[in-house]
């Protein structure tokens, strides 16, 4: 007791002193944090194989059963997403939390989708379709959009993948049993976007054919994953002609954070993180309803630019601004806290 002025009393316990890494130096403290960082991933990376696996077995069986394409590629969608639905449950150090109003806003879409396919249906004419229009910077992109979709939009909806894609193990049977579309580029090199016209021809018949039949398209606009997420790339043009030519509808499923959990040149993801994202919708009354709206206002900038220019431009924007919108509400939700742990302390 001669010394109990160096006994931890509650006071010290509860200082920064005695917090978390306080009993090691900041190297220790470093190697403990990448090393969590590293388990977790390899958790993550171990669980997203097996559920792979499981998935691309049963497409495998599905592929042998006699059925119509349609009916085939929806059953792998929905198989891939509950694979990687069970691989991010067993990841609970990610954090994926949606917007408040993310589930209504779907339901929102789902509704007019079924209008418009009802009045096409009674008119005799292709319904209008869907495009998701979504931001690039991780790989975790595609795995989180996918799980977290509506199972009747995973059913419908196909998108571009490049097609070297198509032939890595595991993957390439994803890619073929769900009817994706390949990109064939005519380099290999990070940044060349030049595609074979020749190849692409065919793939273009193919998706045109997927969209007048009722299907849906989703896909990344900015054409490649964004080193710098803060600040959308401008949007490549082929996607927004796409949409000009069959009026689709259009809404953004927009994610901030993904490159904490799987970094750009991660080969696997599964960092702890969090993601925050949102469903906006930007066009549902068609593509050339907005360009129309937006020439109405005149912009000088804008008098001369073709129709898949502008709405390459002010989709762009869009996007920019519910992606700021996203770091804005987070913030705005650690301000929250900070105020009310004030509050509290100024109480005691």
């Amino acid at each position: 007791l001669k010394h109990s002025s160096y006994l931890p009393t509650r006071e010290r316990l509860l200082s920064p002193r005695y917090s978390a890494g306080a009993f090691a130096g900041p190297r220790q403290a470093e190697a403990m944090g990448s090393f969590l960082g590293q388990l977790a991933r390899t958790v993550y990376g171990v669980t997203l194989a097996i559920n792979m696996l499981w998935t691309t077995a049963l497409m495998n069986i599905v592929n042998l059963i006699p059925m119509g394409a349609k009916w085939r590629q929806g059953v792998c969608l929905v198989l891939t997403q509950l694979g990687w639905r069970i691989a991010l449950l067993f990841a609970p150090w990610v954090k994926c939390q949606g917007d408040d109003d993310y589930v209504e806003q779907w339901s929102l879409v789902l509704s007019l989708m079924a209008d418009y396919q009802a009045d096409a249906a009674r008119e005799g004419k292709p319904p209008r379709p869907l495009f998701i229009l979504g931001n690039h910077a991780s790989f975790f992109d595609t795995v989180l959009a996918v799980a977290k979709f509506p199972v009747q939009v995973v059913w419908r909806v196909r998108t571009y993948m490049s097609n070297h894609l198509f032939k890595l193990p595991i993957l390439s049977t994803i890619c073929k049993s769900v009817g994706h579309f390949p990109v064939h580029f005519t380099s290999g090199e990070s940044g060349k976007f030049k595609v074979d016209a020749e190849k692409m021809e065919g793939v273009e018949k193919t998706v045109d054919a997927h969209l007048k039949a009722g299907g849906w398209l989703s896909f990344f606009p900015e054409g490649q994953m964004n080193k710098e997420p803060e600040k959308i790339l401008p949007f490549r043009y082929g996607g927004m002609k796409k949409a000009l030519e069959f009026d689709a509808a259009l809404v953004m499923l927009v994610f901030r954070g993904n490159p904490e959990v799987w970094p750009l040149k991660a080969q696997v993801g599964g960092f702890p993180g969090k993601v925050r994202y949102s469903l906006r919708t930007v066009a549902m009354d068609g593509a050339k309803a907005f360009v129309e709206m937006a020439r109405s206002e005149a912009n000088p900038e804008e008098r001369d630019m073709p129709d898949h220019e502008i709405l390459a431009r002010r989709a762009q924007e869009l996007m920019q601004a519910q992606y700021d919108a996203l770091g804005d509400e987070r913030q705005s939700g650690i301000s929250s806290l900070q105020g009310r742990m004030k509050n509290s302390a100024k109480k005691d």
